[in-house]
């Protein structure tokens, strides 16, 4: 991936610190293939100003270290859909592994026996099964449901309650993944 990325001047211009922030060789200038773009007006010093822009889109500031934006609600609550998906496909393809082994018995009992291991577990199991299967739920009444249009605000799909969905969605998880845990 770097090798392509560094191979190509659009590879080079999306992906940031890898292949290096290198701008095409004739950017903006007279050659072989273009006269360039000064009948635009573009300024002398666009190369240096070029490489000061971020690129779109990028989500991380310059110093990677922090987002350009808070993500919102909806937003962190479908990426939790996703990860709690990948977690259940991964950890029931271990299970079954070690099912298949014969030793799931053994780390079933050790979980089972040990209170600081198997509550936690527990809680993490069921809060990823319950909130995989209400998130689906939910974006199941998304797709049966109407969507509306620019001056209808009743859809589901509005920016208000796609933030309460998620809140609803987050806590009633987290509620019955407790109790789940608890019995």
């Amino acid at each position: 991936m770097q090798q392509l990325a560094a191979s190509t001047s659009f590879g080079a211009q999306q992906f940031r610190f890898i292949g290096g922030d290198r701008v095409p060789e004739f950017w903006g200038k007279p050659s072989p293939y273009t006269g360039g773009t000064d009948f635009l007006g573009t300024p002398k010093n666009h190369l240096d100003l070029i490489k000061k822009r971020p690129l779109s889109p990028d989500v991380m500031e310059i110093d990677n270290k922090s987002a350009h934006y808070k993500f919102p609600l909806g937003a962190l609550s479908s990426i939790t859909n996703r990860v709690t998906g990948v977690a259940l496909s991964v950890g029931f393809a271990g299970a079954g592994v070690f099912a298949l082994r014969g030793s799931l018995d053994g780390v079933v009992a050790a979980c089972a026996g040990s209170f600081l291991i198997g509550f936690p577990l527990k809680f993490l199991v069921s809060y990823a099964i319950i909130y995989h299967w209400l998130g689906g739920l939910r974006h199941i009444v998304w797709d049966v449901s109407k969507i509306g249009n620019q001056a209808d605000r009743t859809s589901l799909l509005e920016l208000p309650k796609v933030e309460m969905s998620s809140k609803v969605l987050l806590g009633a998880s987290a509620a019955l993944a407790l109790i789940a845990a608890v019995l």
